[in-house]
């Protein structure tokens, strides 16, 4: 991802951010560039890096999740492989969306969706607590979402 971007690149990714069900054709009308230039210029981006992937963001609570929790993790032991053994645990999950690994007291923050308390202590017991390593655990119940995004500045 050494490449460098020039404007036509920043506004496809702006545009792609905003709306990425976007057709190539609305694009290139947009930026101003022929559809086979624009597809070119959206695959390298892709191929670069610059672009991860095309996703539908779903409604958790709309699913039935209607408890969002960031719980902080310390592990007891930090021996080589203890952080990858939690890593790998922690990522077969399907309840916790995102696994940050951080500097501080704690060593991991996982976002975590459950539908109730019930089901959040299932996910902790059943999954979480029974990792070796995990020494501690942190619980913050989400009150509410201010801000929640995906869009970098560009």
């Amino acid at each position: 991802m050494k490449e460098k971007l020039d404007d036509a690149d920043l506004q496809i990714l702006r545009y792609l951010q905003a709306d990425g069900r976007m057709t190539n054709a609305d694009l290139a009308r947009k930026i101003g560039l022929s559809p086979p230039s624009m597809l070119q210029r959206v695959r390298k981006l892709e191929e670069a890096g610059f672009v991860r992937g095309y996703t539908a963001e779903l409604n958790p609570e709309a699913l039935g999740y209607h408890l969002l929790v960031v719980a902080m993790v310390s592990l007891s032991l930090h021996q080589e492989g203890s952080i990858e053994q939690f890593r790998n645990a922690a990522m077969a999950v399907p309840e916790i969306l995102e696994i940050l690994h951080i500097s501080g007291e704690y060593d991991f923050m996982l976002k975590i969706v459950a539908k109730d308390m019930r089901d959040y202590e299932r996910i902790v017991t059943t999954h979480i607590s029974s990792i070796k390593a995990v020494g501690k655990i942190n619980s913050c119940f989400v009150l509410g979402v201010n801000k929640h995004g995906t869009t970098l500045p560009l």
